[in-house]
This record gives structure tokens, sequence and C-alpha cells, in this order.
């Protein structure tokens, strides 16, 4: 989830003691009504919760130690406010901002821009070939606080069943599999028989908010589940949707996408199937390579 600043500027103050919203309004400058909308929002999203009329943090490990970062550098509120903590968890590994920005689905500018205000205090380091990664020399307890939220948000969500596996989420969507049936959109490899390739699968993929899906839309949340669980059925899955709706998904730049266009064209990468592999399912589903 992106994290404003006066969400952030309430956890600084809940760090520092002060859990009234009259008290936390007039410290950080913001209506009750402000503070009372964004608490709102984090006790949704599990970082608070209302004990007696006061506001308490939730006793998780990445917000323990989110709330001791606060509480010695109140300045991290700019960095981490919107898409703050989503670049920063990307540059745990080291990446340019083409990568992070396609990981993250993030405009460049807006990747870049992040990364800069995160230099300005050697939160990050360039390193070789243009990337970027977490300076945890100096900042070690940024990476930690990064692991654990990675962790907690790759694993936890109020919209999905606590023994679902999520692929991909934002504040408006979120993406993730459970072997039951849900109230939600099938979406992924769970809607490709709805274009002719009924697949038997181990688990339901689904999608929410409840609404009508593109091609598109299925096709790219089938790159989400890949991109976690990356073996070889899947992306056979994904290259027998490519090539049979090759002419309106050409457009799509990902990794995964870029090595199914060459499979298709003949070449041979570890990991992936091969065009043979392909043709001989593609036939299966009336589908020509």
């Amino acid at each position: 989830m992106k994290l404003s600043q006066t969400d952030l500027k309430i956890l600084e103050q809940i760090a520092k003691g002060n859990n009234d919203i009259k008290i936390i309004s007039k410290n950080i400058d913001r209506s009750d009504k402000q503070v009372y909308k964004s608490s709102n929002k984090l006790k949704n999203n599990n970082f608070l919760e209302l004990k007696n009329g006061k506001l308490e943090p939730k006793k998780f490990t990445h917000l323990t130690i989110l709330l001791q970062l606060l509480s010695k550098y109140p300045n991290l509120t700019a960095i981490l406010s919107g898409s703050g903590i989503q670049v920063l968890c990307s540059l745990l590994k080291p990446k340019n901002v083409k990568q992070t920005a396609q990981e993250t689905n993030l405009r460049k500018t807006a990747v870049y821009d992040k990364i800069k205000q995160a230099m300005e205090v050697s939160a990050v380091i360039q390193v070789e070939n243009k990337k970027y990664v977490i300076n945890e020399k100096i900042w070690r307890d940024i990476k930690n606080f990064l692991e654990e939220f990675k962790k907690y948000e790759e694993t936890t969500d109020p919209r999905a069943p606590a023994n679902s596996t999520i692929y991909y989420k934002n504040d408006e969507e979120i993406v993730f599999s459970n072997k039951g049936k849900l109230d939600a959109i099938s979406t992924g490899f769970s809607a490709y028989r709805q274009f002719g390739i009924k697949l038997l699968l181990p688990m339901n993929y689904y999608y929410l908010p409840k609404k009508p899906l593109s091609k598109m839309e299925i096709f790219m949340h089938s790159l989400y589940i890949t991109q976690k669980e990356k073996d070889i059925r899947n992306l056979t899955y994904i290259g027998l949707f490519y090539a049979k709706y090759k002419h309106e998904l050409q457009k799509i730049h990902h990794p995964i996408v870029d090595k199914i266009k060459l499979i298709l064209k003949g070449e041979r990468l570890e990991g992936y199937p091969t065009l043979e592999e392909l043709r001989d399912k593609a036939e299966a589903y009336d589908i020509r390579l």
C-alpha cells in the first residue's frame, strides 16, 4: 500500500507516544477530519487499532521498525510517502530505473524522483551499470524495515483469505490464488478457459474488485503469477495465450513476453518451453504458431 505524508506523520506521532486524534491533529497541523480519515485507512490496513478511544499500533515487526525510524528520523516521511516504499522495496536488489519501473508499474520519472530523494540522504547508492540499491551500510534499519514490509505485503491482505497467495496488489486491486471458490473474478490462468484454453489447475486465480476484465488485463495477471511461480507449465500457458492473441498483445513490454517472442522465432532458452513443445500443446487447442 502507499502511505501519504499525513499517514506517516500520524505514525510518527504514535511513535512519540501521542495517540489522541486531537493532539495529533494539532501537532501535525492537520484537521481532525484529515487525521480521522488517515487513521481509518491505517486501521483498515492493519497498522493501527482503536483502544479506549486511543490509536494503538499493531504488533508487527515491520511496523515496529518503521515507528523507530520515524521517531529518530522524521524527515524520512517525504522519502517513504507516495510510491517511496514501493520503489525502495524494489531496490533491495540492484536495479536500474527501467527495471524498477517495470517491477512497480510506475512511470520512470516517478521512480527516478524517489531514487533522487533517497540518494540525498544516502539511503540509496548507485552501483555498477547505472543500477541503484539500498545503502545498508548507513541505513541498515531501512533495509530491515523494507524486507519485513515486503514479506508482510506479499503474504497478507484483508481482501484475500489468510490461506491465499498474493501475486500483485495496490490500493485499488489485488491478484491472488486460493483453492476455494470465492466471490471474486476469475483471472490469469483460471480465465484462459474463456478463450478456449481449458487448463487443469491446482489453484483458482482471482481478481478484486469485481469488474469485467479485458484480455490484456487477464494476460498481465498471468504474468504477475508467473513472476512469483516461474515453472515450465505457467510459461507454456503464457506462450499459448500469447501465440493465440499476439496481434493484440504484441505491444506488451515484459521480460517474460520478450523471451516468449524469441522462442516463437525458434530460439532455445533455459527454463522455457521449446518451440516444438509449444507446437505440441498448441495443436490440442487449435492454435497456430
